[in-house]
């Protein structure tokens, strides 16, 4: 009787321990964010809950050619502006070596761009061309809006998305569009620079200058900080791929 009630106990264990295993790995998880890129929304050491199934879980892909490849499940909708998603760091020592992914490190940042979006930003203000309400914190936007230059200069973070052009800074920048799947666009001084690092990932080859246009292979995302003054995002790394992405923070 009694070898009867501890075995039964050790399959209720053994049912709730897998089932914490398969909601951890298969539908929702917490991370602890350990920087202040999102303040004010989400405050340094906050955890938050996020959802592997809203946009598709995905399943590490061993056939894949390249190191980080995934198989995307079917989601429930797309990412969009304005939700707030946990992807994995697209760099792992120095943005300028190209896109890589970093399996340790996490990035949780607010969604500006979406595949074939028209994204940019106007007086410290993010917009986007699809959508009418804005993008991101407005109170923290204004801040940056009427930071001064010359302390921005000191903090070495208001050059934007280096050497893609001398114009464009941490105030004003664009229009810059999002890589979509199969959308091909023409390269010249400019975007050849700005779309070099995804074409280099994609090729696994450098990019060679001659070319004209390109056609891309895949999507991508650009992500920005809630604390616009003081966030390392997309402004200075640039895209992250749809691979890199791990679920949708849907609360804390």
């Amino acid at each position: 009787m009694r070898f009867s009630f501890y075995k039964k106990t050790a399959r209720w264990v053994c049912c709730a321990v897998l089932s914490v295993f398969f909601v951890k790995m298969c539908i929702a998880e917490r991370y602890c964010i350990a920087s202040g890129s999102m303040m004010p929304t989400i405050q340094v050491g906050d955890k938050v809950l996020v959802n592997k199934v809203l946009f598709g879980l995905r399943i590490y892909n061993p056939y894949s050619k390249k190191a980080d490849g995934f198989i995307r499940l079917m989601g429930i909708r797309q990412i969009r502006p304005n939700d707030v998603i946990l992807f994995n760091v697209p760099f792992t020592e120095d943005p300028q070596y190209g896109i890589s992914m970093d399996w340790n490190t996490h990035y949780c940042k607010r969604v500006l761009g979406t595949p074939g979006d028209r994204i940019g930003a106007s007086d410290g203000h993010c917009w986007n061309d699809k959508v009418l309400r804005p993008v991101g914190v407005l109170e923290e936007q204004e801040k940056l809006r009427w930071m001064f230059d010359s302390l921005f200069i000191w903090r070495q973070s208001y050059d934007v998305i280096p050497l893609s052009s001398k114009d464009w800074n941490i105030k004003n920048w664009g229009p810059l569009l999002v890589p979509a799947k199969g959308m091909t666009v023409k390269l010249d001084s400019l975007t050849q620079e700005l779309y070099r690092p995804v074409i280099e990932y994609e090729t696994d080859l450098s990019l060679d200058e001659s070319l004209k246009e390109y056609t891309f292979l895949d999507d991508y995302y650009f992500v920005v900080g809630d604390n616009a003054m003081d966030s390392y995002d997309s402004r200075y790394w640039g895209f992250i791929p749809k691979d890199f992405i791990i679920g949708v923070v849907c609360g804390k």
